[in-house]
């Protein structure tokens, strides 16, 4: 039998300091690491708890330093102090991936005067929020917001109630901060819905796109007239939108969309086929029918020579349907009705409807992509109708309360939307005379260089959109978005059409980035219980079970070993 070997206590002694130190040696080392480089696990669907590729390479890539304060009071309650924490971690991670450049701190005013003037310096104010202390629920004022300067220049989010959007928000004025605005013009000549506010132009339904116009704070929004006498567009215009034209387009307005597109800019035509209004010049005009006719803007000889046809006709969905305003018995209502489609079936692939699920288009018109078209490059259907949709033609009489529309033999799916990013366009104008600013037709002279020597080819890489739709954003239907959420999905989806027709689309994936609920969908309502004592009873019942095992296979091992 072996005579046991007595263990140096000296030498165990030793070994364990070394452990140890080897130990606090390595820890030091990962968190040296971990403070270089910076990363979180995220496994929720939209990553929301880590920052997005496009807003690391925003601030990867700023021109200057950066200075951001986080203004948080050290006493805030839960919800908010959490939302402080989360706070906290998100901008750590804009710093960590500025590779120096933006620097950080966190702000408690508290009582203090000279840091109370600080932060409303820095357009962070105190605001009041709810407090539960040991015996009661108060409402207190404290801090919670967050200040970015820049060159000088101070923006801020005043106050932060919540997580969600708020990556959104930080980089947008980031990037307003720091690059360049890119022009969108909006035509207003031919009645078309106007950004502005009290636009003369602007008549009709619609009305208008102020709501998308406060969405569009990291742009330059202009409008301009093309009508008889328009001059070419100016080279900083990036984009130009023509958005429910109501009026004959000139040939003299078409000459100068079709030159700005051949200078590899972009167009966005968002067109009904056909409208409908409302009979005037009788009385109680609320409870007379709608009438459905042709709308002739004059621009579809302009559309097929790209390569498209818009359809004189109004898409009807029988089941897929939303909710929209309907006047019934002298009232407006929000109510399905087939005229209202919706829309679910989206480019997969595309910025455009990038993690939008679906969007409901009032009075929607098909497009159809014209057989021959010179138009060269990547063409996407962004929205497509279900097979069961059918189209209405011709004149017609909306009449929701007395009537219902049959449908007709011209079933889907149809296609609401392309968009076009072309390597190659010809003109509308190419070996034809084109109309000066006078309206006169004039003869391109070969090899003269003229100020407006029309372009037969296109330059750069064009952007288009031809949607069959004018009214999906606007205004009038943009304020029912707090009832029925898609409406602001509508609104979402301009934004992002806006983002691809001046190719910066880097933005679209942070609007529709949210925390998404998922529910437990239940057929039976013994569900719900089965489902409440497996989580309550079941988990532990599985953890105790795995433990006995465990311990009944280690006894019989030690049991069976030998000596």
């Amino acid at each position: 039998m072996a005579t046991p070997v007595k263990m140096n206590k000296v030498k165990t002694g030793t070994n364990a300091v070394i452990f140890v130190v080897l130990m606090l040696f390595g820890l030091g080392a990962v968190n040296v690491i971990a403070g270089k480089y910076y990363k979180r696990l995220d496994y929720t669907e939209d990553h929301i708890y880590t920052l997005s590729q496009p807003s690391k390479d925003l601030v990867a890539k700023l021109p200057d330093r950066m200075t951001v304060k986080a203004f948080i009071s050290s006493d805030l309650q839960p919800p908010f102090s959490q939302t402080a924490q989360y706070v906290r971690d998100l901008v750590a991670e804009y710093a960590a991936a500025s590779k120096g450049k933006l620097h950080w701190e966190v702000v408690d005013p508290g009582s203090d005067p000279k840091l109370e003037e600080e932060a409303q310096k820095f357009k962070v104010p105190k605001m009041r929020r709810g407090r539960v202390s040991s015996s009661k629920v108060e409402i207190g004022s404290s801090y919670l917001g967050l200040a970015l300067q820049y060159q000088g220049n101070i923006e801020s989010i005043p106050e932060i109630n919540a997580t969600e959007g708020l990556e959104f928000q930080i980089t947008s004025l980031i990037k307003i901060m720091t690059v360049k605005k890119k022009k969108i013009a909006f035509a207003t000549s031919e009645g078309e819905l106007s950004p502005e506010a009290g636009n003369p132009q602007q008549h009709g339904g619609g009305g208008g796109l102020q709501t998308v116009r406060q969405y569009m704070a990291d742009y330059d929004v202009v409008t301009v007239q093309l009508n008889q006498g328009a001059k070419p567009l100016a080279d900083d215009v990036d984009a130009l939108v023509i958005a429910g034209p109501k009026t004959q387009m000139s040939e003299r307005a078409k000459f100068v969309v079709d030159q700005f597109l051949m200078k590899g800019k972009a167009v966005a035509f968002f067109m009904n086929g056909m409208v409908i209004e409302t009979p005037r010049g009788m009385p109680g005009m609320e409870q007379q029918p709608r009438i459905g006719r042709k709308n002739d803007v004059g621009a579809e000889d302009l559309l097929e020579s790209y390569g498209f046809k818009l359809h004189d006709d109004i898409i009807l969905e029988p089941r897929q349907n939303g909710k929209g305003p309907l006047v019934v018995g002298g009232q407006l209502f929000l109510a399905n009705y087939p005229t209202f489609v919706g829309v679910t079936d989206l480019a997969p692939k595309s910025g455009i409807t990038d993690r939008i699920k679906a969007v409901v288009l009032p009075f929607a018109s098909s497009v159809e992509q014209v057989a021959g078209s010179k138009t060269v490059g990547e063409i996407t259907p962004l929205l497509k109708s279900t097979p069961d949709a059918w189209r209405q033609t011709g004149f017609f009489l909306l009449d929701p309360e007395r009537t219902q529309l049959k449908p007709t033999e011209d079933h889907g799916p149809f296609v609401y939307a392309f968009a076009v990013k072309a390597t190659k366009m010809t003109s509308f104008f190419a070996g034809k005379p084109y109309p000066n600013e006078k309206g006169e037709k004039v003869a391109a002279v070969s090899g003269v260089s003229t100020d407006e020597q029309p372009l037969d080819q296109s330059t750069g890489t064009p952007r288009l959109i031809v949607m069959g739709e004018a009214n999906f954003a606007s205004d009038e239907y943009a304020r029912f978005a707090r009832n029925e959420p898609v409406y602001g999905l509508n609104v979402l989806m301009f934004i992002n059409m806006m983002d691809f027709l001046v190719a910066d689309e880097a933005l679209a994936p942070l609007r529709a980035k949210t925390v998404a609920a998922r529910p437990i969908k239940v057929d039976k309502e013994s569900t719900v219980n089965i489902v409440k004592f497996g989580n309550v009873v079941g988990v532990p019942f599985v953890f105790v079970l795995f433990g006995i095992v465990r311990w009944r296979i280690r006894r019989a091992r030690r049991l069976s070993a030998k000596l």
